[in-house]
């Protein structure tokens, strides 16, 4: 089967792959071509493309806000111009209709002072009419109101359709519908009706001024008027504009100016023009720029009233004007109408007739001019962008010119070649300028690599017998370096087994332990310990040294092994305060490669169930109840070996029989999730207080949980996590009663003694004894204490030892020795002896000894009792 072959074509001079000529249309072949081309290839394209780009773009934003700016001025300047000629205008219109009022005045005074009381004739109307200078004036009349409408002496009336004739009316003139003899007559002035058809009368468009007439006797005579035509009106309001302008905005006839008139000329074309109307005080229009039309007339001859009107509406009447509630509010003004026609309209008010006079004109006709001059800006702007490209690209073209020779010569000194450029060089090194310094220093250089190439040839001679010498002398050094290192690697698993060897082993009772190790690397700097002082005193530790290694596990295993020997000089292994500031002056950072370490040491009393504790920057211990209750044990004081003198607190708390205990370093809590949150205090007391799970120790349970929410088997700091499980019950022979800074807490007294001694066996006379003892220093502290009420104020511990009783009374109160009172005088009678002191003295004579220390912020008094048991008493 034969397989066409891939044809070849001659390289491309542009560099684009020939196959592609064969494979792509010609259209996208251009478009490569065009691309390749405006793509500048080098700093001189790249400069003039840049200055070129920046320049147009100026251009274009200064011709934008020229024609912005233009617009807004020319709209300024048009409006003042406009509101000129609009008040002109009107005003001359208030002049003409002032001028026709004078015909009215006239007639009624041709009517008063006629002979026999003929008064106006027809005659005398029409050559009245004939000499008016005034066209717009189409008839005058005298309406008699004592006159019956048919009798031809009721209305005399000339128009000039009837002229010299008289002409009739053919509807009655009295009727209150006809506004130009009812209003004159109502107003009792000269009245202005608003535009009308007069149907049945002239038959025209026109309004009408009357006046009405009265006797000297002040009786009502008539109305005598005159009828103003609306078509030579018209003629005066469309005669007016603002200005000429010269451009055609629709169409143009090759380049020339064509004169914009108010219609248009072209046949099916409408051009923007200036609009005029003349607008009554209520609004109706007077005047409008549409031409009327010739009313048709019925088949009779004569015009139905009704029909007319529908005609003359059907026929361009203008029944409103663009923003007339505007209008009609101000006397004088102009706006530009935001109802999508873009047209600025002005408008005046006539001092005589009240009308307006409305000029309405489309908003491109006035910003025209701005158009025109943004259009010729934009046009220069781009010659003079295109002779600025030219003149950039000419003169970085000289300057570029060098580099690309430059280049040329870099190339060939990549190629190994160093004498192909000498002569661009030397021609270059001739210029005065920074590129003659260039071409100089490119020399040097290619001079210099000439004579390092030959060094290092020099040098290459006896590389490879070096590299051969030191490879043998390097594969000794490893020998050796792996040695080192095996024998480290065994002293470093001697060193850690040392360090699992002194952690404690578990115990079982009477307190129950467990533990977890992890070392975060071969050797970690967490150590914890535990161990009985006494048969009655139980002491527990942990501390975490900084950082890892050698150092850091030495420094943990000593400090523990000073603890579980108590071999700690000057030290109370009892007292917790004690035994941190005794360690934090056996091991200061300085002496021990600025090594310090944070520790937590508790002492717990078996027979009491109280746990005193000390802590030095670690963190606090959990302690959880049977009922789910979670304690933090924490205490005041500095990490061990940091400061010289530190202060350290000792607390304390009563464990519940059954309480669970947890000591743990921060590597156990401070783990970083996938979320980039770490696990906080609070949260890891919770995964401890949850219950076991089924099948696993409680522990291992906590250490699954923790590599569960960091989502790794590692952990970045020692793992050191011990719990002590605490007895469910303390010795009989113990009791202890917290009480409130509350004179009620006082009847928890007499129960916990019957409980306590009924146990013990005590008679009841010294349960007595006992009862009036407490309630005395109960009593004091609540009252001169100064404790918090409702705040814990004292702790009462009573502890036999074979027949005698040990009373501890710790209380919160301010210090106070009660044993340096002086003893209360019994002899003296009552009146004589000083106030207090009594209840001292009954603790004194009811006690066998008493002793008092003021400790760890408490007052403490001891008070030994020695009792008879009941067998005793009945043998």
């Amino acid at each position: 089967m034969c397989r066409k072959q891939r044809q070849t074509a001659p390289e491309h001079p542009l560099g684009i792959d020939p196959w592609i000529n064969y494979h792509l249309p010609k259209k996208q072949m251009s478009m490569l071509s065009l691309k390749h081309y405006l793509t500048p290839r080098s700093i001189g394209q790249q400069f003039a493309l840049t200055i070129g780009a920046g320049a147009g773009v100026i251009l274009i934003v200064l011709a934008v806000a020229n024609y912005i700016s233009g617009r807004e001025l020319l709209l300024q300047q048009t409006s003042q111009e406009a509101l000129r000629a609009v008040n002109d205008e009107i005003n001359t219109m208030d002049d003409l209709v002032e001028k026709m009022a004078m015909y009215p005045e006239v007639i009624a005074a041709t009517e008063l002072s006629g002979t026999n009381n003929e008064g106006v004739k027809v005659p005398w109307l029409s050559s009245l009419l004939v000499h008016s200078p005034m066209p717009a004036i189409y008839g005058v009349y005298m309406a008699r109101d004592s006159k019956h409408w048919q009798d031809p002496d009721s209305d005399p009336w000339v128009d000039r359709k009837s002229c010299p004739n008289p002409a009739h009316l053919k509807y009655d003139f009295h009727d209150e519908s006809q506004d130009w003899y009812i209003g004159a007559k109502e107003d009792k002035r000269l009245h202005v009706t608003q535009p009308y058809f007069d149907a049945g009368g002239s038959d025209i468009d026109m309004i009408s001024i009357t006046k009405p007439v009265y006797s000297d006797e002040g009786t009502f005579v008539g109305v005598a008027g005159v009828d103003v035509a609306l078509d030579e009106m018209r003629k005066i309001v469309r005669k007016i504009n603002i200005r000429d302008y010269e451009t055609d905005l629709t169409q143009g006839d090759g380049g020339g100016k064509v004169t914009l008139s108010p219609k248009s000329q072209t046949v099916g074309v409408q051009e923007p023009h200036e609009t005029a109307y003349l607008v009554s005080q209520s609004g109706a229009i007077i005047v409008s720029p549409e031409t009327s039309q010739e009313k048709p007339a019925s088949k009779s001859g004569e015009q139905d009233p009704t029909k007319a009107l529908e005609d003359l509406l059907s026929n361009g009447l203008v029944t409103s004007v663009p923003g007339i509630q505007k209008i009609l509010a101000s006397d004088s003004g102009w706006q530009r109408l935001k109802d999508g026609s873009n047209k600025v309209i002005y408008w005046a008010k006539g001092r005589t007739t009240g009308w307006k006079l409305v000029l309405e004109v489309p908003y491109e006709l006035i910003v025209a001019p701005a158009r025109k001059l943004a259009e010729q800006s934009a046009i220069i702007g781009g010659a003079g962008l295109f002779v600025l490209i030219g003149v950039v690209f000419f003169t970085s073209r000289r300057v570029s010119e060098p580099i690309t020779e430059l280049q040329t010569v870099a190339t060939s000194f990549e190629k190994g070649s160093y004498d192909g450029g000498a002569g661009i060089l030397e021609r270059i090194e001739k210029r005065p300028d920074e590129l003659g310094r260039f071409a100089k220093s490119f020399s040097a250089m290619a001079q210099e690599i000439r004579l390092r190439e030959e060094r290092l040839s020099e040098w290459n001679a006896n590389l490879e017998q070096t590299v051969k010498d030191r490879t043998a002398d390097l594969a000794a050094a490893m020998e050796k370096v792996k040695t080192v290192n095996a024998a480290m690697e065994a002293e470093l698993a001697e060193a850690a087994a040392y360090s699992r060897a002194v952690l404690p082993g578990k115990l079982t009772t009477p307190v129950t332990t467990d533990w977890v190790f992890i070392s975060s690397s071969q050797l970690g700097g967490d150590s914890f310990g535990y161990h009985w002082i006494d048969d009655d005193t139980f002491s527990l530790y942990l501390l975490d040294v900084c950082g890892h290694g050698v150092g850091a596990a030495l420094l943990s295993t000593s400090v523990v092994n000073v603890l579980r020997s108590s071999s700690l000089a000057d030290t109370n292994f009892l007292d917790p305060a004690n035994v941190l500031a005794q360690l934090n002056a056996a091991f200061p950072m300085e002496r021990h490669n600025n090594m310090y370490f944070t520790a937590w040491y508790g002492v717990y009393t078996l027979s009491t169930g109280i746990l005193r504790f000390a802590s030095g920057g670690h963190p606090p211990a959990v302690l959880i109840a049977p009922d789910g209750n979670v304690l933090h044990l924490s205490a005041k004081g500095a990490v061990v070996g940091a400061f010289p003198k530190p202060i350290y607190e000792t607390a304390l708390t009563q464990v519940v029989p059954g309480s669970r205990l947890y000591l743990f370093s921060d590597g156990t809590y401070e783990i970083d999730r996938p979320d980039s949150t770490m696990m906080t205090h609070e949260e890891f007391s919770i995964i401890l207080k949850d219950p076991v799970a089924t099948g696993t120790r409680k522990l291992e349970s906590v250490v699954m949980e923790v590599r569960q929410q960091q989502q790794k088997e590692a952990f970045a700091d020692d793992f050191s996590l011990v719990e002590f499980l605490f007895p469910d019950n303390q010795p009989a022979s113990h009791g202890v009663l917290r009480l409130k800074a509350e004179l009620s807490e006082l009847t928890r007294l007499h129960p916990f003694l019957t409980s306590y001694c009924e146990k013990e066996g005590t008679p009841t006379e010294q349960i007595f004894d006992f009862e009036v003892i407490l309630e005395e220093l109960v009593t004091n502290v609540i009252k001169y204490g100064c404790v918090q009420a409702g705040k814990e104020c004292c702790l009462i511990e009573l502890l036999r030892e074979g027949n005698q009783i040990t009373i501890r009374f710790s209380d919160h109160g301010n210090p106070f020795n009660p044993l340096d009172r002086d003893e209360v005088d019994t002899d003296k009678p009552i009146e004589e002896r000083e106030i207090g002191g009594l209840g001292i003295h009954f603790i004194k004579n009811l006690t066998d000894s008493q002793s008092y220390e003021y400790k760890d912020g408490m007052n403490i008094l001891t008070l030994n009792v020695t009792f008879t048991t009941l067998a005793n008493v009945d043998a």
